[in-house]
């Protein structure tokens, strides 16, 4: 997941109260902005092929006229990377048409007029920064918006989204359709497009020995032929540009259609770097994300970019987050990354929320008491199976009176499969769901983060398994850190621990912040794009529209 510390503002700041998060993102209306003097951005390196995350020099021009010519160059680089993003972004119309503009106005010198366009496409840029300034409403001071355009992760990314626009714009990125899935060592007439389409990702060292061959211009917006739902999940895009992926066999130097090792190693790579079980296998998901034009992967990098960085910069020095779709939650502290941890996060059909709120106890062998929906949809069909379940997982049975009430194996069964006017408590101990360790926050969801009984769940790759809550991996690890730096009783805990049936609640002397996010899509610390499933379907709810009159604001 994106180290979201890096745009943490001041490490030594105490955390803001749960005011200044809890209604984020606002909706508050831009009033008295004024506009600000037009900083000097740095200009982002030029596209190149293979793709490169260092920026290329440029030789220096001799005559006065290539001077000239290279200074106008540069205006429009300056705000052409920001431009892009919000145009990829779907943030306002303004910028799409800014940047179908800046795209004509490369490598040639502008007259008067658009030079006076050009600062006009600059002023309304800072009119967009400053109005997420506006939007922020940080408690204590937070990273100005304007100061994002600098910030080298949102310029590595701009390089990124430039080299597969050039990459949409130079090749075609047809169809591919698989009858079954593919395995290593059989033959298949698409062995040839997909080992150029993973060549143009940038996962095969060489382009596979059928020629390639420059296409004409497809627009800034090439066609998308895909009928399979948007369930994201898409690699660094580390390609040369100017190459077609063709739909004839590569001749290899034994069978040409034959899926043969060095494929078999690139759809591995290709498979980890989307978060998809690294089996070799070209299935379903494997071959969905090989059919996402590079036009589409950037429209997503730039949309959760841009809600990466408006979330980030307004948070404290330290918290957890979990994104979902990455199954994983990392915790800040001071502005660094202390810990990173699988979680299970919740079905399609029971997800988890997206939230922000504050831990404010830890529960030692915590009791689960089973929710209602639970207790319907997940404990009384195994009870039907089962009449000697509730005993074997040491759940205490009670009427709605709170008085405990026992039945044979047989009358559980009877009453599972009828009316069942009871509550289900599960007392601590291994078997328990929520196993050693539960840490609360207030929510309306009723979920929370803690351990489980089921700790091989962590080896799937798809772990969008609970009802809701989030299961840690390394629940051990954080409760050490909250045992050492926050509960108030350590003498009670270190007597608690050994024992694994007492439950207790422990206060703590601060709280920690906590949020649940949605990002399908961000750069890791190797620069690499990593993309993951859109489990939810939730991409399309996301907007990052803005309205109008920002732009016109004096």
């Amino acid at each position: 997941m994106m180290p979201v510390s890096r745009l943490t503002s001041n490490p030594n700041k105490r955390n803001r109260s749960w005011s200044s998060v809890k209604r984020w993102p606002l909706s508050a209306l831009l009033m008295g902005l004024s506009l600000v003097l037009i900083e000097s951005y740095a200009v982002e390196p030029p596209v190149t092929a293979p793709l490169s995350v260092e920026p290329h020099t440029v030789e220096p021009l001799a005559d006065a006229t290539s001077i000239e010519l290279a200074e106008h160059d540069t205006a429009v680089e300056q705000i052409l990377g920001q431009t892009l993003l919000l145009s990829l972004a779907d943030v306002s119309p303004v910028f799409s048409a800014n940047y179908q503009q800046l795209i004509q106005w490369r490598h040639r010198a502008l007259d008067n007029e658009e030079q006076v366009k050009l600062q006009q496409m600059q002023l309304q840029l800072d009119n967009y920064w400053q109005y997420l300034d506006a939007q922020a409403e940080c408690m204590t001071p937070c990273s100005s918006a304007a100061l994002i355009p600098k910030d080298m992760y949102f310029r590595t990314v701009v390089i990124k989204l430039k080299q597969l626009m050039a990459l949409a714009e130079s090749s075609t990125w047809e169809m591919l359709i698989l009858e079954d899935k593919l395995s290593p060592g059989q033959e298949s007439s698409l062995i040839a497009p997909i080992a150029q389409r993973l060549f143009l990702l940038g996962f095969l060292p060489e382009m596979p020995s059928a020629a390639s061959e420059p296409v004409s211009e497809l627009g800034s917006e090439p066609v998308i032929k895909s009928d399979i739902k948007s369930d994201r999940i898409s690699p660094d895009a580390t390609t040369p540009a100017g190459t077609v992926a063709r739909t004839e066999p590569v001749a290899t130097a034994n069978n040409p259609l034959r899926y043969d090792d060095a494929l078999v190693s690139a759809i591995k790579a290709f498979q980890t770097q989307h978060g998809l079980q690294a089996d070799g296998v070209i299935g379903k998901q494997t071959l969905y994300w090989l059919n996402q034009s590079p036009y589409a992967r950037a429209k997503l990098l730039a949309k959760n970019t841009l809600r990466q960085l408006i979330f980030t910069r307004t948070l404290p020095a330290s918290y957890l987050v979990i994104n979902i779709p990455a199954f994983e939650l990392q915790f800040v502290e001071a502005g660094k990354v202390i810990l990173n941890s699988k979680v299970i996060v919740g079905k399609a059909s029971r997800p988890t929320p997206l939230l922000s709120s504050h831990i404010s106890s830890v529960v030692l062998n915590p009791q689960w008491r089973v929710p209602r929906t639970i207790v319907r949809r997940d404990i009384l069909p195994h009870i039907r199976q089962d009449g000697h379940y509730l005993q074997d997982r040491g759940f205490d049975v009670y009427d709605y009176d709170g008085t405990r009430v026992e039945h044979s194996p047989q009358e559980w069964q009877e009453l599972a499969s009828s009316h069942f006017p009871y509550r289900l408590v599960q007392h601590p101990g291994a078997k328990n769901a929520l196993g050693r360790y539960k840490f609360h926050f207030d929510n309306s969801f009723s979920v929370y983060l803690h351990g489980t009984s089921e700790p091989s769940l962590f080896n799937k790759t798809d772990r969008a398994l609970s009802s809701g809550c989030i299961r840690v991996e390394k629940v051990e690890e954080l409760a050490r850190w909250f045992q050492t730096h926050l509960v108030k009783d350590t003498r009670l805990w270190d007597k608690l621990a050994p024992n694994t049936t007492q439950s207790q609640w422990f206060a703590l002397s601060d709280t920690m912040p906590v949020y649940t996010v949605y990002w399908t899509a961000w750069l890791d610390d190797a620069g690499q794009i990593q993309y993951r499933n859109d489990i939810y379907q939730l991409e399309t709810e996301f907007t990052q529209a803005v309205p109008a009159a920002i732009f016109y604001i004096l």
